[in-house]
């Protein structure tokens, strides 16, 4: 009898042994199909986080390169008689750095129309003709444009070349400056002043102004 039972027991024995083996293979096989499939869900997750990082750059420079280059623009065109020209000669006597013309003239809407402003100016020699350029030298010059009694106002900076004989650029080179800012109905303005002498020595001055 108690053969009997000693076989019974080692029998059901046996059978829970296999029982909890099979279980713990089946766990031991989701435990690795589970890690394999985060492993899976993370290398997917990390590729689309790059494409959409790409992809969102890709969008993002062009739009940000068409705003920087391509701004919108106003063209502003005055028309300026002969300028009267006085030369205040500091330093030492003839061509020196420091040495500076002073002018103004009278602005027009169209050549010969009705006076709608004035400009006062100033070129102030900064760099002296080279044995390398002896017929070339640098003036700064600054620019008020005033108009509505100078409520209204655009100042203009810039270097140009010169001739140490003349006061004035050639005709028909035109020169280009930075424009400042201003004041009134011009208070903050931006952009690009480009000064055209003409062959009676008066200037057609073009405002390039960023919006």
């Amino acid at each position: 009898m108690y053969s009997r039972n000693k076989i019974c027991f080692y029998h059901d024995f046996v059978i829970a042994s296999a029982v909890m083996l099979g279980r713990f293979r089946i766990l031991r096989t989701n435990s690795v199909f589970l890690r394999k499939k985060s492993s899976m869900n993370l290398v997917v997750s990390r590729r689309m986080i790059g494409i959409l990082a790409v992809r969102l750059t890709s969008t993002l420079v062009p739009a940000r390169g068409l705003r920087s280059t391509n701004p919108s623009t106003e063209t502003l065109t005055v028309y300026q008689d002969v300028p009267k020209m006085k030369l205040l000669d500091l330093g030492e006597p003839g061509n020196s750095p420091g040495g500076v013309y002073h002018f103004f003239a009278p602005l027009h809407s169209s050549p010969g129309g009705p006076v709608i402003g004035e400009v006062f100016g100033s070129k102030t020699l900064v760099k002296l003709a080279t044995d390398a350029n002896p017929n070339l030298e640098q003036r700064a010059t600054l620019l008020s444009f005033t108009f509505s009694d100078r409520q209204d106002q655009i100042i203009a900076l810039g270097v140009a070349d010169y001739s140490p004989a003349a006061g004035e650029f050639n005709a028909d080179k035109p020169r280009a400056r930075a424009i400042l800012g201003g004041t009134g109905k011009y208070m903050g303005v931006r952009g690009q002043l480009t000064s055209t002498r003409n062959a009676d020595g008066s200037y057609t001055q073009v405002f390039t102004l960023l919006k």
